[in-house]
């Protein structure tokens, strides 16, 4: 098993690429997760949990995004 890496190890290039794939994916979803902000089941509440970490994620590398107006309260949950 490879050791993981730490965000030292990788190319200015290589960062920039990984924090701009990240922040496209979350805008992508963006509008799936908040379609899941009403559905109480265990699977909807995962996916935006695994949506939040991702969106602190991105933001402690410098990221800002405008969070949906459906998953405002989870984020607030979440701080």
């Amino acid at each position: 098993m490879t050791a993981p890496i730490t965000t030292t190890d990788l190319t200015p290039g290589e960062f920039e690429a990984l924090r701009a794939a990240g922040a496209w994916y979350a805008k992508y979803h963006a509008v799936r997760i908040a379609e899941l902000a009403d559905d109480p089941s265990a699977y909807a509440e995962h996916k935006r949990e695994k949506f939040l970490t991702l969106l602190v994620a991105l933001r402690k590398l410098g990221f800002e995004m405008a969070l949906p107006d459906a998953l405002r309260s989870d984020e607030r949950q979440a701080a």
